[in-house]
């Protein structure tokens, strides 16, 4: 239920999109444009996260922490993979700090 609530949400911007379009430009132009704003949503989403955390440094630090405790856990859970992702993402994290909240 809950997949089915957020894949509503990311759709109703372009489905906004394709009706103000749609009068002025017809349906292929505003179908398009709806699905071109579908498709950037995640991109402009992950940005604005990531311009957060450059300004944010301490909450990037925060989330490091916990990333790199559910990194830690799942090494001594034997699911090296995960681990491995939770570690990529608390470096990354770390480098949106800048290292500047150290």
């Amino acid at each position: 239920m809950l997949y089915l609530a957020l894949a509503v949400a990311g759709l109703i911007p372009g489905a906004a999109t394709v009706w103000l379009v749609r009068r002025r430009h017809g349906w292929i132009t505003a179908v398009l444009a709806g699905a071109a704003v579908v498709v950037a949503l995640p991109v402009t989403t992950v940005s604005a996260l990531a311009v957060l955390l450059v300004y944010f440094p301490m909450l990037a630090v925060a989330l490091s922490l916990a990333a790199v405790a559910a990194a830690l856990h799942d090494y001594d859970s034997g699911r090296v993979w995960v681990a491995t992702g939770w570690a990529a993402a608390a470096v990354a994290l770390l480098s949106l700090a800048g290292w500047r909240a150290l």
